[in-house]
């Protein structure tokens, strides 16, 4: 197992960890829902740049990318008022969810220029990561504490969607 493999397993597991964590706020009624949608951005954008920097002589910029993802969702997160409007925490999911997307996309493009038959394994997480997304988008307009679960849900999902892929290429001894 390379680094960077070491690397993504590394931060596919805390981001797991994140969203379980999130699953466990609404227990101690802890449902602000705005607080707790701008720590989980700014962790998942911490821990892709520690990523990037970690695997950076591997010329591979898809934690950076997602670093500035994140900025940019936090940033939109900071400017709308997401805790008594819900669809202005969908927007701003959405908005993240659609940059990770395309992110997604240029790695599996990455895998396919260089033959890899594991595009097909991204091309394949990345429907999942988009509909679950879309899925958890449309369910936003309920009370905090149900947010605050649906968002600990789908980080939970997304977390596992992002190990699938350094688990496969390891598995598989695919480089």
């Amino acid at each position: 197992m390379n680094k960077k493999q070491k690397v993504e397993l590394i931060i596919a597991a805390f981001l797991i960890i994140c969203g379980s964590l999130v699953l466990i706020f609404p227990l101690f009624q802890f449902v602000k829902v705005k607080f707790i949608f701008i720590s989980v951005l700014a962790v998942y954008g911490l821990l892709n740049l520690i990523k990037f920097i970690l695997v950076r002589e591997s010329k591979d910029y898809e934690g950076l990318f997602t670093t500035l993802a994140s900025i940019v969702a936090l940033i939109v997160v900071c400017f709308l008022d997401v805790d008594n409007v819900p669809w202005y925490l969908a927007l701003s999911l959405f908005i993240w969810i659609i940059f990770m997307s395309l992110i997604k996309l240029k790695k599996a493009d990455y895998y396919n220029d260089r033959k890899n038959k594991v595009w097909i394994l991204e091309i394949v997480t990345l429907i999942l990561f988009i509909l679950s997304g879309l899925l958890t988008t449309i369910n936003l307009y309920y009370e905090n504490d149900i947010q605050v679960l649906v968002l600990g849900y789908f980080y939970l999902i997304h977390g596992i969607l992002e190990l699938v892929d350094p688990l496969t290429i390891y598995l598989t001894g695919k480089k």
